[in-house]
């Protein structure tokens, strides 16, 4: 029975891809831009000719620019890999659990998954191809196929550097059980994410992505939410559009009384997601939904594992045989808790930053010259449809920015680099205030335009005079 119900389950994810296509966010048009500029033949560089690494996920760039010699509309091939990215690890997860005994709450676990409203806002980046590869390396492991497991780490490794964990923890797990070295997985693990270093080495000057020191100055410039209290702003954010998502607490509870007796190997992905948690928040790396996209399978384990516990426990106390049914009633008010945000996002998207950050983009490409360089925060969608140099404030993709926004001083990018046009929020955001402010500003730059929005998007262009 488990396994003929994640079929259907699966069958949800066109549903959930056409849904989470909707959710347009600005930071994957940076990758978006990487692959575009890849495939233009430019390299794979966001500013022609400045060689940064400024994207977490070089493989998610280099298969976007491979899918572009089937289609330019790189947003909407993100969207479809990342459907079936989702479908591959819905049905991992519930396979996994499988292998350790739990066939019924791997089901409820993949169907947790799909239906998650997270994973909709995180859908434009490589989160679920990250998440398909290295469960994908997690489940061949147990499968007893470690050359292939360690083939998919790797490459989840590449997806994104945080892939290096469950690596590390499959090496020392092997280590343990097996008291042998994996030598054949371990070359093959070496090869190609030493292959990668060496190449990046080699092109950018260090194999790891500027974004890791660009998010850590982020985070010490104290003008961004700290990433431990992001996790506990989200339930309380899901909690303001139903009281429904309140019933995920004593679920949990009861998975993690399960957890205790079951399969160590799933105990590998809890310690997976726990030692990422503990590695962010030290790194004091910002709050970002995709970053607690990540942690949404073993949430849902555990969630899953809950499910099954209680409908146990109920049967057992009442003497029902209708177990299925006490499983769907316990499940249903998860099921409507997740429905409702992606409901609502779906109803109000594209949100008013896609908007008038396109439109920008796209007046920037037709009334600027193509060498002109605009400087601003969001780099993503205003620098995908503009397709203009860009000085970014953040530091994503300019190596020298970290230091100087670290230590809080959000204006040096633009005093320093001097773009030809400045775009800034009206009001201005705190990052844009101290340049806005300036005499050098003031003297050196006029208003051209205005572009419409909502607040906090509302944008005006400034030209240098």
């Amino acid at each position: 029975m488990p396994g003929r119900l994640v079929l259907p389950i699966l069958l949800l994810t066109p549903v959930a891809t056409w849904c989470y296509h909707q959710v347009q966010t600005d930071d994957p048009y940076i990758t978006f831009r990487y692959a575009r500029n890849l495939l233009d033949g430019e390299g794979l560089v966001y500013n022609a000719g400045q060689w940064v690494l400024g994207t977490t996920a070089p493989l998610h760039a280099m298969l976007l620019a491979a899918g572009g010699q089937l289609t330019t509309d790189l947003p909407l091939l993100t969207s479809l890999v990342n459907g079936a990215a989702l479908a591959v690890l819905a049905w991992l997860l519930a396979r996994l659990m499988a292998i350790a005994g739990e066939a019924s709450a791997g089901a409820l676990a993949a169907l947790l998954v799909v239906t998650n409203p997270l994973m909709g806002d995180a859908f434009g980046f490589e989160l679920n191809l990250f998440l398909a590869l290295t469960l994908g390396g997690v489940v061949a492991y147990f499968s007893d196929r470690p050359q292939l497991a360690a083939l998919l780490l790797a490459l989840g490794t590449l997806t994104r550097g945080d892939g290096a964990v469950p690596a590390v923890l499959v090496f020392f797990h092997h280590l343990w059980v097996r008291r042998s070295f994996p030598v054949w997985p371990a070359l093959i693990y070496g090869a190609v994410c030493g292959g990668w270093g060496l190449l990046a080495w080699t092109t950018y000057g260090t194999p790891f992505p500027n974004t890791l020191a660009a998010k850590r100055a982020m985070g010490d410039s104290g003008l961004w939410r700290p990433f431990w209290y992001g996790a506990l702003r989200m339930p309380y954010l899901y909690l303001q559009q139903t009281p429904l998502f309140l019933w995920f607490g004593p679920v949990a509870l009861f998975g993690l009384v399960r957890l205790r007796r079951n399969d160590e190997r799933l105990w590998l992905v809890l310690f997976w997601t726990g030692i990422v948690f503990a590695a962010y928040a030290a790194m004091r790396i910002p709050a970002a939904s995709n970053y607690y996209a990540a942690m949404v399978p073993s949430l849902m384990i555990v969630v899953a594992l809950g499910v099954i516990e209680l409908a146990e426990r109920v049967v057992a106390r009442t003497g029902t045989r209708r177990f299925a049914v006490v499983v769907a009633v316990v499940t249903l008010p998860l099921v409507i808790a997740q429905a409702i945000p992606v409901i609502d996002r779906v109803a109000t998207n594209p949100d008013a930053r896609y908007r008038t950050y396109r439109a920008t983009g796209e007046w920037l490409a037709a009334n600027t010259p193509a060498t002109a360089s605009v400087g601003l925060v969001e780099i993503g969608m205003v620098g995908y449809f503009s397709n203009r140099p860009v000085v970014d404030v953040c530091g994503l993709v300019e190596p020298a920015v970290a230091a100087h926004l670290a230590g809080g001083d959000t204006s040096w990018p633009l005093r320093h680099f001097r773009p030809d046009y400045i775009l800034l929020h009206d009001p201005v955001w705190d990052l844009e205030a101290d340049a806005k402010a300036a005499p050098w500003f003031t003297a050196e730059y006029e208003p051209v335009c205005t572009f419409a929005g909502e607040e906090p998007y509302k944008l005006v262009l400034y030209r240098r005079r």
